[in-house]
């Protein structure tokens, strides 16, 4: 949790980070017992983005319509679902960075 811990000081710098996940809520509660756990302390704070919810918002969709199944193709990169937390993590990273350039260029 110390290397976890650090490697997110060191990609945010000065910047506040945001804890970003697909069900975020599930996610972030596991994230946050630990650090709370080990350390008495959580660098991302009390809450984060929810992709589910950001995708959602983008294209007016029904909950239903957020599961990973129902994402059209275009939002997803080319890392594989292999439930490891780390490519996971990175297939939502991927993910997230593709709706938000769709955002971008939507306003």
């Amino acid at each position: 949790m110390k290397k976890f811990r650090d490697w997110i000081k060191a990609i945010s710098g000065e910047r506040t980070p945001v804890f970003i996940g697909f069900n975020a809520t599930f996610d972030w509660s596991f994230v946050n017992w630990y650090f709370q756990t080990y350390l008495n302390d959580n660098p991302f704070g009390f809450g984060g983005v929810d992709i589910k919810s950001f995708y959602m918002g983008l294209t007016g969709c029904s909950w239903k319509e957020t599961r990973s199944s129902r994402i059209p193709d275009k939002f997803k990169g080319p890392t594989a679902h292999t439930h490891n937390a780390l490519d996971d993590a990175i297939e939502q990273a991927e993910m997230f960075e593709r709706m938000r350039k769709v955002a971008d260029n939507s306003i």
